[in-house]
């Protein structure tokens, strides 16, 4: 279904965060680091359309965004492509929410971790995934 990351490729990702100022960090901090941010939305539904035409290797995820009722759009994302990685980011921490992201099959990490922690999650998210297995 999906292709086979070729190695030494930059990874590809889709930023999806209601908060503007929050994506723009995101995007330039992983851009200068070699990553390559091929779509950005600021609700569910442009998630869902940025990962359908770019199908990247990650999906990073606010929990909360405009469109979705709490994890929907991770379950939408499975749905079309149980391979895809989806790394779900949040401001509040909630063990059963996090608990539900990663039954799910997505990964989960808090906003408050930093930049460096979601580099490292989107690398783990990505390596560990059956497209690159």
């Amino acid at each position: 279904m999906s292709e086979q990351r070729s190695k030494g490729a930059p990874t590809t990702v889709v930023l999806a965060d209601d908060d503007d100022r929050f994506r723009a960090l995101v995007r330039s901090v992983l851009e200068d680091d070699g990553y390559v941010v091929v779509g950005e939305a600021a609700d569910a539904g442009g998630a869902l359309a940025a990962t359908r035409e770019h199908r990247p290797d990650v999906v990073v995820l606010d929990l909360i965004l405009e469109g979705s009722e709490g994890l929907s759009t991770v379950q939408a994302l499975q749905r079309e492509d149980p391979s895809q990685p989806v790394l779900v980011i949040s401001s509040l921490f909630d063990p059963v929410v996090e608990q539900e992201v990663v039954a799910l099959g997505a990964w989960y990490l808090e906003k408050a971790e930093g930049l460096e922690a979601l580099e490292h999650t989107i690398n783990d998210a990505v390596s560990l995934s059956p497209r690159n297995t």
